[in-house]
């Protein structure tokens, strides 16, 4: 287990050192190039991440995720569930994140040159800010993750969703792809070790946010909520 975790922080490392091709593509290809590279550094993390921790993931769904631009919704109980998301997603995905997890070393770094919208919940001018950032995003291409619950469960339970937190997807009018991750924590989390570890993933049918009545937008974190246990639960 030693062995893995220093194998993981040269890794790590070496992921950091690809940001200096990043930069580069950046600079001399343009954005569109560089967070095409940003994707496959991504994905190939996720990979590694998967295999050297023993992780097994049972996804089903997969065929729900519509082809354009969409806001994936999830419970949220680990840190893994952004490898898992990416890893089979594979996209250039786009985080809501607490602006502090943007201040670490590695994976602060890389959320930071992508589409991951930083945001600070004790300041509405900001977070309005960052929600029209994020729509932004959308209407370029790129899907965005939501964590409503705005800390991480490592219950297993699906604790109760911030107040507005569905209002990038409702005012984007993009789809909204429930997922359900079954306690990511268990793999490392928990016990502060690798754990080989069966992750149960399931991506819920898309919901559709145009033209939502005013009863059915103020009910849909609710629905969501409710679909996410559902699946978490069969």
């Amino acid at each position: 287990m030693f062995f893995k975790k220093i194998c993981y922080g040269f890794y790590m490392l070496w992921i950091r050192i690809k940001g200096y091709k990043f930069w580069y593509i950046k600079k001399t290809k343009g954005e569109p190039a560089a967070i095409e590279y940003l994707k496959k550094v991504g994905y190939l993390w996720s990979k590694f991440t998967m295999d050297i921790i023993g992780i097994d993931l049972e996804v089903t769904g997969l065929e729900n995720i519509p082809k354009e631009a969409c806001v994936f919704i999830g419970n949220h109980s680990s840190i893994l569930d952004i490898p898992i998301l990416l890893y089979k997603t594979d996209r250039a995905l786009g985080f809501i994140s607490k602006k502090e997890i943007l201040k670490t070393p590695i994976i602060g770094y890389w959320l930071r040159n992508s589409k991951c919208v930083p945001i600070d919940r004790e300041n509405p001018r900001a977070a309005i800010e960052s929600i029209n950032k994020a729509i932004k995003n959308i209407n370029e291409g790129y899907s965005m993750v939501i964590f409503p619950e705005g800390t991480r469960n490592k219950e297993g339970k699906v604790g109760p969703f911030k107040k507005g937190s569905l209002r990038l997807a409702t005012k984007s009018k993009a789809p909204i792809v429930p997922v359900s991750i079954d306690r990511a924590s268990r793999a490392f989390e928990d016990t502060r070790t690798f754990v080989p570890t069966k992750i149960k993933v399931v991506f819920g049918k898309a919901v559709e946010t145009k033209n939502l009545s005013k009863e059915e937008e103020a009910n849909l974190a609710d629905n969501i909520r409710n679909i996410i246990i559902t699946n978490l639960n069969n």
